[in-house]
């Protein structure tokens, strides 16, 4: 039932993007993508590379001493994480199964790679959380009279009350932590330890180290921010430059309605129409607001389309690269 419901709502989202990209007009969203070009895309593609580099990091610091590990192998994985959330028809959660799967195949332990990537995954929403605060108070400050101040008003309540919940059940939240780790160790036998103690011990200590833990939520907060860099900086080659305050309201806004869309693979159509709808308030016109998210998703196919054909490539290489079993 999940995969024809995940099929359903990916096929939908298309299908909205596609009458979008028709009611807007081929040739407006054109005329955008002209005045971008092939160098302003690969300047949007550079501009990405630093937030890649500081997530990774993030996710380096809360794996600690693990065996192995190295801030390369959080990078690729990194790389492959938002890959299969961006790009494959998977939704986030597949992602980040993928992701743990990359650094598993550098050879880092399976029970180290689901602990830390589940960690990194809940510091990470608690910094989105405080800059989603940020955002919603910049969109009402600059933007006082827009349609979308209730709704961001709305979001940031659902959002902070979830934040919420989770602290006043954290004894739950980690059960369920430990239960996932269990899981995605389970996939791949013989790379890690499946006794429930090791993973137990492994969130443990990961936990112990709070000041690692508080490092990863600033370093987690300056990649929003040099996401937001990078909304400026395509909306400026685009020709509908806005200020910085403003591209922290997009992104911000966005990043939290695209993390309540869980269910729709890609965000394919979420993405376009949220983009559509937050640039309108700061005066970009529908087009080139869509012409914005077709350039971000270019970016993704160009950044991660390479990885995800490695990964199947080590995948292959590692089942032919199997004993065969005689009897």
């Amino acid at each position: 039932m999940r995969p024809l419901l995940s099929e359903l709502a990916f096929a939908t989202g298309l299908a909205a993007s596609v009458w979008l990209l028709l009611h807007l007009g081929l040739h407006p969203v054109g005329q955008a993508l002209s005045t971008i070009g092939i160098g302003g895309i690969a300047l949007v593609i550079l501009a990405h590379l630093p937030t890649l580099i500081v997530l990774a990091l993030c996710w380096w610091l809360l794996a600690g001493e693990a065996g192995g590990s190295h801030p390369v192998k959080f990078v690729w994985g990194r790389l492959l994480r938002d890959a299969g959330g961006d790009l494959l028809p998977f939704t986030p959660l597949g992602g980040y199964v993928l992701g743990v799967r990359a650094v598993v195949l550098t050879g880092l332990s399976g029970v180290e790679a689901a602990v830390s990537s589940l960690l990194d995954l809940f510091v990470e929403q608690v910094a989105k959380t405080a800059y989603l605060i940020a955002g919603v108070l910049l969109l009402i400050w600059l933007a006082p009279r827009s349609a979308l101040a209730v709704p961001a008003l709305a979001l940031l309540g659902l959002s902070v009350g979830l934040l919420a919940a989770v602290t006043v059940r954290w004894n739950w939240v980690r059960e369920r932590l430990l239960k996932m780790a269990a899981r995605l160790d389970l996939l791949w036998p013989g790379v890690g330890e499946r006794d429930r103690r090791t993973v137990e011990a492994a969130l443990t200590a990961a936990l112990a180290r709070r000041g690692r833990i508080g490092l990863g939520f600033c370093l987690h907060l300056l990649a929003w921010c040099l996401g937001a860099a990078e909304v400026w900086v395509a909306l400026y080659l685009l020709g509908t430059p806005v200020s910085y305050g403003e591209a922290v309201a997009i992104d911000g806004v966005f990043a939290a309605v695209r993390g309540l869309a869980f269910a729709v693979p890609a965000a394919i159509g979420v993405q376009e129409g949220t983009y559509v709808a937050l640039c309108g308030v700061f005066g970009v016109d529908g087009p080139t607001a869509l012409a914005f998210s077709l350039v971000r998703r270019a970016r993704d196919l160009v950044i991660g389309g390479p990885a995800v054909l490695i990964w199947q490539f080590l995948e292959r290489k590692r089942r032919t690269s199997r004993p065969a079993i005689t009897s």
